[in-house]
């Protein structure tokens, strides 16, 4: 299962739809899109350079929603994931996020929601699966805790840091028992740059995203599509 992430409205409109068309069109199986959000806690310079200068433009979160919706109508077999922060969805309402979004999105991946805190959105009314998190140090007790996601896949946040970082992955067996209590893909995030970074990815666990390259060049078009050709 591979996926990309990029920021959704950066570095305007028309260029994020353009990335947004092309990861599709590229045959990948699911594109994350992050929701601007004035302090993204869990990513590094590249990706939180981007939001901060999408927020200042005054992205709009129906403007992103409409682009992906466009998208998801030519491309209906790809699946859409929202990243963004738990202040968004709560401000938002959430159940109006899942009554206007659940049918254009896969999952939600809220990285300051522990997965112990699923439920308090879910009694709130968001629909929408809450991807679950796993990390080196996860407990067993943690990883049972997901063992009845919806979500689409489990995020292995393959190193301790934030996204982009260049920490060395620590060697566990968390992927595979969560992979095996699920019954998910495993999708590897965190630190992968390169196709001998994503084939180790996808042998290890089966599934992959990108963030940080990918965002480094979404404001150039033709070095964008160069690099996601890469993968393709």
């Amino acid at each position: 299962m591979r996926g990309f992430y990029i920021v959704g409205g950066y570095p305007d409109r028309q260029q994020f739809k353009k990335c947004l068309r092309l990861i599709a069109e590229s045959g990948f199986e699911f594109v994350e899109i992050g929701i601007p959000f004035s302090e993204p806690v869990a990513d590094g310079p590249v990706i939180a350079s981007a939001i901060h200068e999408a927020v200042m433009n005054g992205v709009d979160i129906d403007a992103i929603m409409a682009d992906v919706r466009e998208m998801k109508a030519e491309f209906p077999a790809i699946r859409a994931i929202v990243m963004t922060y738990a202040n968004i969805i709560h401000g938002y309402g959430e159940k109006r996020f899942s009554d206007d979004f659940a049918d254009i999105l896969s999952g939600v991946i809220i990285p300051d929601l522990p997965t112990r805190m699923h439920y308090w959105m879910t009694e709130k009314g968001l629909e929408i699966p809450i991807v679950p998190f796993v990390t080196p140090v996860s407990r067993d007790e943690d990883i049972e805790l997901i063992s009845g996601t919806q979500a689409p896949f489990v995020y292995y946040i393959s190193i301790m840091g934030v996204t982009g970082s260049d920490k060395k992955k620590r060697a566990d067996n968390r992927p595979e028992k969560a992979a095996k209590l699920t019954g998910k893909t495993v999708v590897t995030g965190f630190g992968i740059k390169t196709p001998e970074d994503a084939a180790k990815a996808l042998s290890a666990t089966g599934g992959y995203i990108i963030g940080t390259e990918a965002v480094r060049r979404q404001k150039d078009f033709r070095e964008f599509s160069e690099y996601i050709k890469q993968f393709a």
